[in-house]
């Protein structure tokens, strides 16, 4: 079956131009161009869409790259005329087929019908495997969609509880592996039941949104997080943080939410809607479960509400200096980022992986290696981007454009921007509710 095609033609010598397009013709091609020379045929490939390309290698300069024509062509195959002697540089410089000189109609009408199919028929195993790329990338990212949607409590925002639990188990492992502390707070709602008589399950609905708002803005570093234990408790996790940092962040939180002065008439403790705490630290190890730390937290609880409710209980020394519970000023210069919850376990890693690549990027400027230093901001930029991290995009951005002008001075400032956002960076792991609904 004759298929149509359009083609570009190095122009070859005069006695052999009429029965090459006479050929070209007669095999199914229906728009024929030519230029005279390679850098004409590269200026024509800008123009138009050839599917084939016939070329005379005795217009060839020394060193001619033909895949190079190839691709500046769309992939159209290169078919060369050549002399016995040359056919073996012909295929080396990247041609598909090579037909010996003196050209014959019959023979050239059969290979350019041979290359026109295998360029068809390469077409359509590319689009056929391009399809199935694309099929592939969707289920994937549905399979991650429904794997986001289900480790979000639909009301709240935050980790529901199994998301909540399994991202524990992985703190308490990394905790056994490099010895350091894990610390978790239970936290619980006074008299919430109470609440609900008195103001009904929307407006209990609406305090829990408020009060989980704010407790989620007492977490200070990336790697804590907050996560919905059950009706109204909940459970926030902080790696490398001992007692005391574990009584500084209950005891915020329990007056942050009393600040909120949400009212309260049926409670037993307040005229306004208060939490109670419980924290508890541990050396995580290899040859226990991550639940000793949420029995131990939960006995605080309960020694908390055995006090009277609204404070936080757990055994850990008073700080020294005793520190102002909630600061008057912003935590951090920079905007806070509010990111899934899915994103708990990575985004961590991603701002120590960030700081690292400020040191190799400064390490690059000192070198004056800017290739280096323009490979690691694009590749900066591309990551903050899946995070959803605009600052650190920003400032990649500029570090790549200051490369490119070998501007030392603008990689430095950037550079160390960089460096103190992600040491000082607040990070919010919460749903908007508008998705998590």
């Amino acid at each position: 079956m004759e298929i149509p095609f359009s083609a570009l033609l190095v122009q070859p010598e005069e006695p052999v131009l009429d029965v090459i397009r006479t050929s070209l013709i007669e095999s199914g091609c229906r728009e024929l161009w030519t230029a005279r020379t390679v850098e004409d045929a590269f200026e024509v490939g800008r123009q138009y869409a050839a599917e084939l390309v016939v070329i005379d290698v005795a217009t060839l300069p020394a060193g001619t790259d033909l895949r190079r024509l190839s691709r500046r062509l769309r992939g159209a195959p290169v078919v060369v005329i050549a002399a016995d002697d040359q056919i073996e540089s012909a295929f080396d410089a990247g041609a598909v087929d090579c037909i010996a000189a003196p050209v014959r109609g019959p023979e050239l009408v059969a290979r350019v019908r041979a290359a026109i199919r295998l360029r068809a028929e390469r077409t359509r195993r590319s689009n056929r495997e391009r399809k199935l790329s694309e099929e592939i990338r969707r289920l994937e990212r549905e399979n991650c969609d429904l794997e986001r949607l289900v480790c979000v409590d639909s009301l709240t925002g935050l980790a529901n509880r199994r998301h909540a639990l399994t991202l524990l188990g992985a703190e308490w492992k990394r905790s056994a592996r490099e010895k350091t502390p894990l610390s978790v707070v239970m936290i619980d709602l006074d008299c919430f039941h109470a609440f609900n008589e008195r103001y009904g399950h929307p407006g209990g609905d609406a305090c829990l949104r408020r009060v989980t708002d704010a407790m989620v803005q007492c977490l200070r570093r990336p790697s804590d997080f907050l996560g919905r234990y059950g009706g109204e408790e909940f459970l926030a996790v902080l790696p490398n943080t001992d007692a005391v940092g574990a009584r500084i962040v209950a005891e915020r939180m329990c007056a942050t939410v009393e600040a909120l002065g949400i009212p309260h008439e049926t409670s037993e403790c307040s005229h306004v809607v208060t939490i109670s705490a419980g924290f508890a630290s541990l050396q995580a190890t290899t040859d226990r479960p991550c639940d000793v730390v949420i029995k131990a937290a939960d006995n605080a609880l309960l020694g908390a509400k055995t006090l009277g409710r609204n404070g936080a209980s757990g055994e850990a020394p008073a700080p020294s200096p005793p520190r102002q519970t909630i600061s008057p000023y912003a935590w951090t210069k920079f905007p806070v980022v509010v990111a899934d919850p899915w994103f708990v376990d990575r985004i961590p890693q991603f701002l120590t992986d960030t700081r690292e690549e400020a040191r190799l990027i400064d390490e690059a400027r000192r070198e004056d290696d800017f290739e280096r230093v323009r490979m690691i901001g694009r590749r900066l930029k591309a990551n903050a981007r899946d995070f959803g991290f605009d600052q650190i995009r920003q400032l990649a951005g500029l570090v790549e454009h200051a490369a490119r002008f070998e501007d030392r001075g603008a990689i430095r400032e950037a550079t160390e921007e960089l460096e103190e956002y992600v040491t000082h960076v607040q990070v919010i792991y919460r749903r908007p509710l508008e998705q998590a609904s």
